[in-house]
C-alpha cells in the first residue's frame, strides 16, 4: 500500500502547482486517489489481499483531503463576502465629510485640508511641523501655549519662505512641550470629503483627495455646516 501512498502525494501536489483554477486543482486530487485505489483493488493479488489496516488509512488519508478542500473552498467564499460587503459599505460613505485618525492632509490649489489634534496635558509650547512626501520639513508653525484640550489647524499651504507650496500630500506632526520641558507628540485626526473608493492589497480605502483612508481610521462622520476652522497667519 506504501506504492499507492507515494503516487497519491505525487499526483496530487503536482495537479496542486499545475494550471487551472483551484476547483478543478482539488477535484483533479481527489479523483487521482479514487483511481488508483480502485485500481490496486482491481489488481491486487487473491491468494494476498490488502492489508485492512492500509485500506482503512487510505480512506483516512482520503477524508482528510476531502476536509482540506472544503475548508479552502470556505474560506475563499468568505473572503470573497468579506470584500463584496467592504465595497457596499465604502460605496455609501462618497460625498460625505469624514475624520478619521491619521497626519496626512491634502494641499490643492494652495489650500490645505483640516487637521484636528489633542493636546494631553497643558503644554507652554506647540509646533506644527510639516513634511513633505519626502519627509523634509517645510514649514514649522508655532501655535504658542496651550490648555489640554482638541483644537484645529489649517496650513495656509505656505513654506517656511512664504512661498506657496505645489499640490500634493503633506504630513502635519504637532510636537508638545510642557512647563518642566517634557516634550510629547499630539495625537492627530485628518478631515476631507469622500471623493472615490479603491482596492490595495484586497482591502477597500476611502480616497480622501489623494490620501487613502482605511475603514479602522474613521473616527466620525462630519456635519459640514457646523464645522469652524482657522486660517495660520
Amino acid at each position: 500500500m506504501s506504492t499507492i501512498s507515494s503516487l497519491l502525494d505525487s499526483s496530487y501536489y503536482t495537479n496542486s502547482t499545475g494550471t487551472g483554477n483551484s476547483a478543478s486543482k482539488s477535484e483533479l486530487g481527489k479523483e487521482a486517489f479514487l483511481q488508483l485505489l480502485l485500481t490496486q483493488l482491481t489488481y491486487q493479488d487473491p491468494l494476498d489481499p490488502m492489508d485492512d489496516q492500509d485500506f482503512v488509512a487510505q480512506l483516512a488519508q482520503f477524508s482528510s483531503l476531502e476536509q482540506l478542500t472544503n475548508i479552502s473552498t470556505g474560506i475563499t467564499s468568505l473572503n470573497a463576502s468579506v470584500l463584496e460587503n467592504q465595497m457596499f459599505s465604502a460605496i455609501q460613505f462618497i460625498g460625505k465629510t469624514i475624520r478619521a485618525s491619521g497626519e496626512s492632509i491634502q494641499l490643492d490649489d494652495g489650500k490645505a485640508s483640516t487637521i484636528h489634534y489633542k493636546v494631553a496635558t497643558d503644554a507652554e509650547t506647540v509646533l506644527a511641523n510639516i513634511l513633505n512626501e519626502d519627509g523634509t520639513v517645510v514649514r514649522t508653525v508655532d501655535l504658542g501655549g496651550m490648555n489640554a484640550g482638541e483644537y484645529e489647524f489649517v496650513w495656509d499651504g505656505m513654506d517656511t519662505n512664504g512661498n506657496v507650496l505645489d499640490d500634493g500630500v503633506y504630513t502635519v506632526t504637532i510636537m508638545t512641550q510642557d512647563t518642566d520641558g517634557n516634550a510629547g507628540v499630539a495625537s492627530t485626526e485628518i478631515e476631507g470629503k469622500v471623493t472615490g473608493v479603491e482596492s490595495s492589497d484586497g482591502t477597500y480605502y476611502l480616497r480622501v483627495g489623494d490620501v487613502l483612508v482605511a475603514f479602522s481610521n474613521i473616527t466620525e462622520i462630519v456635519d459640514t455646516s457646523t464645522v469652524q476652522t482657522e486660517e495660520t497667519s
